[in-house]
């Protein structure tokens, strides 16, 4: 029988929009059928706040921002984004790719809404 922690690590191994799937699915059928209070059970800012304590590596990263893993190395190199570099990894700040993340797709979508 497959212990919580094995589960988790799976999840884990997973592409970011898998994980997307067995989180809506957990949040939303798996706890339905208790009696519990959904908010009492899932602190949504700590669970948060626990992802972004936890630094991402280059794959996870490149997932997040949706680019490949070569432009995410280019970033890099060019100063556009930050990470840290231990040994031949990159790891990444959570924190620091989701401001990346919103200023890119702001100024992204403030370019086309002109055209």
């Amino acid at each position: 029988m497959p212990t919580a922690a094995k589960v988790i690590k799976e999840i884990y191994l997973l592409p970011v929009k898998e994980r997307e799937k067995v989180a809506r699915h957990i949040i939303e059928f798996g706890i339905k059928g208790a009696n519990y209070d959904l908010a009492e059970i899932l602190d949504i800012k700590e669970w948060q706040n626990e992802i972004a304590s936890k630094p991402f590596n280059l794959k996870q990263a490149s997932e997040y921002l949706g680019v490949s893993s070569v432009t995410l190395r280019r970033w890099i190199k060019t100063g556009r984004i930050s990470a840290y570099k231990v040994g031949r990894a990159y790891t990444f700040e959570v924190m620091d790719l989701k401001r990346f993340k919103k200023s890119h797709l702001t100024k992204k979508s403030a370019l086309t809404s002109d055209f």
